[in-house]
């Protein structure tokens, strides 16, 4: 039985609508929501397969999204050390955010890059 999944499917496209007129993202936290088996199979029969899939290999917080049939709409699945998953999502963005590089981490490769540049220069001095 259906319970919540036209109403999911009805946030999502307000926000597809927000994104495209305002450039708003949204994300939906799919775990936190009572969902039946038949919510899920009927959210992801109607938003379909997309092309793109993207894993974050981390240690501590892996991650994985799956682009949709949907364009700008995007299923995430955050996991524990153990695999299992902890967090689920759905990010109606252009890019999921958490896959993007992070500022700090941007900051860290200009120094890596200033430094190798650096060596090899030298090297080729």
């Amino acid at each position: 039985m259906l319970m919540n999944a036209p109403a999911i499917l009805n946030e999502i496209l307000q926000a597809l609508k927000d994104l495209y007129q305002k450039g708003e993202e949204h994300i939906i936290y799919i775990n936190k929501i009572p969902l039946t088996e038949e919510d899920r199979l009927a959210i992801l029969d109607v938003l379909g397969e997309g092309q793109v899939k993207i894993r974050l290999e981390s240690k501590t917080q892996p991650a994985e999204w799956r682009e949709t049939g949907v364009y700008g709409v995007w299923i995430g699945v955050f996991f524990d050390r153990d695999n299992k998953p902890i967090l689920e999502t759905i990010e109606i963005t252009t890019f999921p955010h958490m896959a993007s590089s992070q500022r700090e981490d941007i900051e860290e490769s200009i120094r890596l890059l200033e430094e190798r540049l650096k060596v090899l220069l030298q090297r080729d001095a």
